[in-house]
């Protein structure tokens, strides 16, 4: 009998010891695909607001040019939710979860990737909407077609856009898509700051915090005419 409740103690060690370690190693992974899933939003995000506004000028000169000479105006034409020609970036303001959206296009060609990873035909206009829906997965969806998952685990996304008040081509104002629709100040966005806010996977145990949002400010790289 001693030695069997011997036996037991040893084995209620043991068995503590792997399930702490097994908590551990969990607790790691999770952390761990947090931090992919945090990398991975921001640099899809930012990669697509650093091709908004491009196209392909070359083909201007190219040996079959198009019949209207590509300029941002002509190529960018003025439809929802691009008010004005020219624009290439858009987006709503919400002051509640999940937060805002961001519209971006671009003009393809065999240098350009959309949102989705996908190469898209050559001269033609890719638009890419960003969005978080109420299940915290962040989406994108490609010319209006079915929102796919790049991200799970996101509860809020908000975005502000650095405005040139002053038209010096630098950023002097952030403000949502509310402000700068009320401004029409589409054309004089330098750089998009975007917020997201993700959940955290320890939450459910004790003394686990809310997550702060992660931030990454991207600057317009294609300019406005």
């Amino acid at each position: 009998m001693v030695s069997l409740t011997i036996g037991m103690f040893l084995l209620l060690g043991l068995f503590g010891i792997w399930y702490q370690t097994h908590q551990t190693f969990s607790a790691q992974d999770q952390l761990a695909h947090l931090q992919d899933n945090e990398r991975m939003a921001l640099t899809i995000m930012a990669n697509i607001v650093q091709t908004a506004g491009y196209y392909p000028n070359y083909l201007n000169y190219s040996g079959s040019p198009p019949s209207t000479p590509y300029t941002q105006t002509t190529v960018f034409l003025p439809t929802a939710p691009f008010v004005a020609a020219g624009q290439f970036v858009a987006g709503t303001y919400s002051a509640t979860a999940p937060g805002d959206t961001l519209t971006l296009r671009f003009m393809a060609d065999a240098s350009t990737l959309d949102c989705l990873g996908q190469t898209d035909v050559t001269a033609t206009v890719v638009t890419n909407q960003f969005t978080v829906d109420n299940n915290g997965n962040l989406q994108c969806a490609v010319n209006g077609g079915a929102p796919q998952t790049i991200v799970t685990g996101v509860s809020n996304i908000s975005i502000l856009y650095g405005v040139d008040t002053v038209g010096d081509g630098s950023a002097h104002e952030y403000m949502n898509a509310s402000t700068v629709t009320a401004n029409t100040d589409w054309s004089s966005v330098r750089s998009v700051a975007i917020q997201l806010t993700f959940n955290n996977p320890l939450s459910g145990q004790p003394g686990q915090p809310t997550l702060p949002a992660i931030t990454r400010t991207i600057a317009v790289t294609q300019g406005f005419v």
